[in-house]
């Protein structure tokens, strides 16, 4: 498996941080985790067409996941994707695909068709999880999906399987005391960061993001080799660049693996 932090960002546009996105390549296939702004861009950064992601799996539907997902599907099909997109997320994705792909586009739609371009490859296949079990199973990997509590909105964090390797990714919010487990002995753990405590407490959203003091505690707990954080909100508010890494600190100080601070374009190989 190799990672590839392709946004490591948020909700607001910073110009070094695009949106939160994650690629991974297991054998000859591209999976994608999230696809916010940007990522389609960086996707090519890394090397990858939009057309070559086979999967898409989106945590939740907050904007800031879930922007380029329209691009990432146009410009597919304009290169002519060989594969249908299949895209996995939790309940209200499949009205989300449908009412954005379609409807905003029909202008465009017709106007390609119109010189002979094929309609089918256009439309994803939608699988909606349900989480708290293994939902994708392949010949190479398998893919278990858990929920967090993230502001009332269904929320994914998802583990991948490959062999003896293992990767989380998660979406935001605050897991359940059992995620630990679902963790246990990972390779890698890219997990958001959005804060420190006294920093969320001045956000009215604040309550629904993990602190460093939880990660450190659930990396520890899990024995995960490897914490990369991400979703760095801090900085885009506070204007500290520095922000991030005084959390990777407040992390190390308790957990004993490595720990990453995610940057666009940051590659990973697992094994």
């Amino acid at each position: 498996m190799t990672f590839v932090m392709l946004g490591s960002g948020a909700v607001r546009d910073n110009p070094c941080r695009g949106g939160p996105a994650q690629m991974l390549r297991i054998g000859s296939e591209v999976l994608m985790f999230d696809c916010g702004r940007s990522a389609s861009t960086n996707l090519a950064r890394a090397g990858v067409g939009c057309e070559e992601v086979d999967r898409l799996f989106l945590t939740h539907l907050h904007f800031d996941h879930i922007v380029d997902v329209p691009y990432l599907v146009f410009a597919g099909w304009v290169k002519v994707r060989n594969r249908r997109l299949k895209i996995y997320g939790p309940d209200g994705t499949r009205d989300f695909v449908e009412r954005i792909i379609r409807p905003p586009f029909q202008q465009d739609i017709s106007s390609r068709l119109s010189h002979g371009k094929d309609i089918h490859p256009l439309d994803p296949e939608v699988i909606e999880v349900d989480g708290n079990h293994c939902f994708l199973e392949r010949e190479d990997y398998r893919i278990s999906a858990v929920f967090t509590d993230h502001g009332n909105i269904p929320t994914l964090a998802y583990r991948v399987d490959a062999g003896d390797r293992r990767v989380i990714i998660t979406g935001d919010g605050t897991p359940d005391e059992d995620f630990p487990a679902f963790c246990k002995g990972a390779d890698l753990l890219a997990i958001e960061c959005s804060g420190t405590p006294e920093f969320l407490e001045t956000q009215p959203w604040g309550a629904w993001h993990i602190t460093p003091a939880d990660i450190a505690a659930i990396a520890r707990k899990a024995e995960v080799k490897r914490v990369m954080i991400k979703h760095l909100v801090i900085e885009d508010i506070t204007g500290d660049p520095s922000s991030p890494y005084q959390m990777a600190e407040q992390i190390r100080g308790v957990f004993g693996g490595e720990v990453l601070v995610a940057e666009d374009g940051l590659v990973v190989e697992i094994g």
